[in-house]
């Protein structure tokens, strides 16, 4: 597979199909996350992923760009998801919300090795207090 159909493969066995066996074999062990959430290791990853899955139920993800370059893979990326559990102190909703994620990923020899993510919490946090008209 290339780098980008790697990158392509995590969001679609990891967030959608839950397939979090895939996930382990796909990160390397030593996998390193630089966002906030800061996984140490593709285990770590997986427990996120799990987290994630308890927060946002029926999660759906349309890949707007991806470009990869050498060893690195740009990724823009929308999520549409029900807000089932509590995120940023906000008690679940059952609301439906879109929002787009930005994420790098640096993968060697077939492997998801580091990443650089960012989720836009204030526009998902506005999303989730927002009243419904």
């Amino acid at each position: 597979m290339s780098e980008k159909e790697i990158v392509i493969a995590f969001f679609i066995e990891g967030y959608v199909k839950k397939n979090y066996e895939y996930v382990l074999k796909i990160l390397s062990e030593d996998y390193i996350d630089h966002s906030p959430a800061s996984a140490r290791s593709n285990h770590d990853a997986v427990n996120i992923l799990k987290i994630i899955a308890n927060i946002f139920d029926n999660l759906k993800i349309e890949i707007l760009d991806v470009f990869a370059e050498n060893e690195q893979v740009a990724t823009r990326v929308r999520y549409e998801a029900k807000h089932i559990g509590e995120y940023m102190g906000i008690s679940a909703t059952h609301k439906t919300i879109s929002f787009e994620v930005l994420e790098n990923f640096k993968v060697v020899n077939g492997k998801i090795v580091e990443s650089w993510g960012y989720w836009p919490d204030k526009e998902i946090e506005v999303l989730l207090l927002e009243e419904q008209i």
